[in-house]
């Protein structure tokens, strides 16, 4: 915050107090970033829902089987998350992912699956999606999850 506002001052002096329009909206945009915000457990967890929502919507669209490498990687750069396909047989998967891929097969058929949220760790939030394979008889069964490991400094920019 210290490090904006002297930012600004400086520019200030520099231009001899004649700031265009745009300058002065940037600078107004810094100084709004810079503030501090209360945000709460709940308001992180809601944001969380929405971001990874947003990311998994654009995937089921157009890559649901988790393939097209170019398309996971621009989505990770433009969102700044880490995007995993997380199979019962994975073996690279975080304790957390274990026992999140363990709850949605004991779930089965009997439970309409939904998105998670769970803490990993200060910094991170694990957000998954389940996605479902139709069965020859009608039915759906747990095939896999979408995972998102999302810095939590990226959801609470988020929230506006």
């Amino acid at each position: 915050m210290k490090y904006v506002i002297t930012f600004c001052l400086i520019g200030l002096l520099a231009c001899n107090g004649k700031l265009s329009d745009e300058q002065k909206r940037k600078i107004k945009e810094e100084m709004t970033e810079g503030k501090i915000k209360k945000i709460t457990e709940a308001e992180i967890t809601e944001a969380a829902f929405a971001y990874g929502r947003i990311i998994t919507d654009i995937l089921e669209k157009r890559d649901v089987e988790l393939q097209n490498s170019k398309l996971i990687d621009s989505l990770e750069a433009a969102y700044h998350v880490e995007i995993i396909s997380m199979k019962t047989d994975d073996a690279t998967l975080r304790e957390v992912e274990k026992k999140i891929i363990e709850a949605y097969i004991a779930g089965g058929n009997n439970v309409t699956l939904t998105d998670n949220i769970q803490k990993m760790g200060k910094d991170s939030i694990l957000y998954t999606k389940p996605l479902m394979k139709k069965l020859p008889d009608g039915s759906v069964a747990f095939a896999k999850a979408l995972g998102l490991r999302i810095p939590k400094k990226e959801i609470i920019r988020s929230i506006k």
